[in-house]
């Protein structure tokens, strides 16, 4: 079997935290967040296989801002609101619903074979950890190598030449990422 009919069979779920990926994103002035994503999964595609669907999970002040880009592109968005807690404070859903809808989607979808997860934050190790259970292999993105959690790393598999299934946003980033 050759390689190219294996990652023809791979299918990807890839989830994306925005305010976790724009908090720490390192784009040139020239170089459009449109551009990135396209170049990232152009990238992410060939070396790993089809993916499948894209979420972009969204705060409410940010959706205005980024729907119509992530419409672009093709991607759904999911606005994530804050509630109220039993004290009163108003707390961020958007980690919640990442990972209740990426539960729900591994359920649902079974010739899934990789979670992507937009973001470095270990908050998510749940979702990974219920994907890794179902023999999916895990892809992080994250918008610079700074804003990884080595918990999230050490739970990232490995491409073919033993490197992490690690991308960042910037191409530029990209060239810098050491593990």
């Amino acid at each position: 079997m050759s390689i190219g009919i294996e990652k023809s069979r791979e299918k990807i779920l890839m989830l994306i935290d925005w305010d976790n990926l724009s908090l720490n994103m390192d784009l040139p002035p020239s170089e459009s967040r449109v551009e990135s994503f396209n170049q990232l999964i152009k990238q992410i595609t060939q070396e790993v296989g089809e993916i499948a669907i894209v979420v972009v999970f969204l705060p409410p002040n940010l959706g205005h801002l980024v729907a119509e880009d992530m419409y672009e592109l093709g991607f759904f968005t999911v606005i994530c609101p804050k509630i109220k807690d039993k004290e009163g404070v108003r707390q961020d859903m958007t980690d919640r619903t990442i990972i209740d809808f990426g539960k729900k989607m591994i359920a649902l979808i079974p010739d899934l074979t990789h979670l992507c997860l937009g973001s470095g934050d270990k908050d998510f190790i749940p979702l990974i950890r219920e994907a890794t259970q179902k023999g999916m292999k895990i892809i992080i993105v994250a918008s610079s190598a700074r804003s990884l959690s080595r918990e999230l790393v050490g739970l990232t598999d490995e491409k073919d030449d033993g490197k992490k299934l690690i991308y960042l946003f910037s191409p530029q980033s990209q060239k810098e990422l050491v593990l």
